[in-house]
């Protein structure tokens, strides 16, 4: 199997892992605002992850962008998710090699990919953002700390889920407000 379906295999392990215990409380699918969930699966010096969220805890609203001032917010977010390393090294080393960016927009469903081409659209949003990153970290291979600076961008969020698979095993940890970098390896 080549390395792109293995990641790819471990990826939809870790979704269905980490879907289970939500399929199990009070609502299946439903989001809680505050709460957000990175996953991740790490081969080399590649990182590949997803990262869901409320529409709430990234712009403040959850209906469709009625104001300028709405509309200007959803597409600096949709940026600053598609050109931003989710995750990165404490050296940061970390570069966006791909990313989508998915979410709804008053029933509508729109996706924006990030190949460096910078060709924008003006989104609205409602539910949830989802979005897919692959990621090239030049020292991946010996760090043994990862940081986001997801908790930092958007302060709405006050719990971040992370769970990640690599070659070691696999691990998870929460992140509450203002704490942004877990502990990949043991020392």
């Amino acid at each position: 199997m080549t390395s792109q379906k293995i990641i790819k295999a471990i990826l939809a392990t870790a979704t269905l892992v980490a879907a289970a215990p939500l399929s199990a409380s009070n609502n299946p699918g439903a989001h809680q605002h505050g709460h957000a969930e990175l996953q991740l699966a790490v081969d080399g010096n590649q990182i590949d992850l997803i990262f869901t969220s409320p529409a709430y805890n990234l712009l403040g609203f959850e209906h469709r962008a009625r104001t300028e001032e709405q509309k200007a917010r959803v597409s600096q977010t949709n940026n600053w998710l598609g050109e931003t390393p989710l995750v990165d090294t404490t050296e940061g080393s970390c570069t966006v090699m791909n990313a989508v960016v998915h979410h709804q927009a008053g029933g509508e469903d729109h996706n924006h990919s990030h190949d460096h081409k910078h060709d924008h659209e003006e989104q609205s949003s409602h539910s949830d953002f989802e979005v897919t990153q692959t990621l090239s970290c030049s020292d991946l291979d010996t760090a043994e700390t990862l940081s986001t600076p997801l908790t930092e961008q958007f302060p709405e969020i006050e719990h971040l889920d992370v769970e990640w698979v690599w070659s070691g095993g696999q691990g998870s940890g929460r992140l509450d407000h203002g704490e942004n970098s877990f502990r990949l390896r043991a020392q």
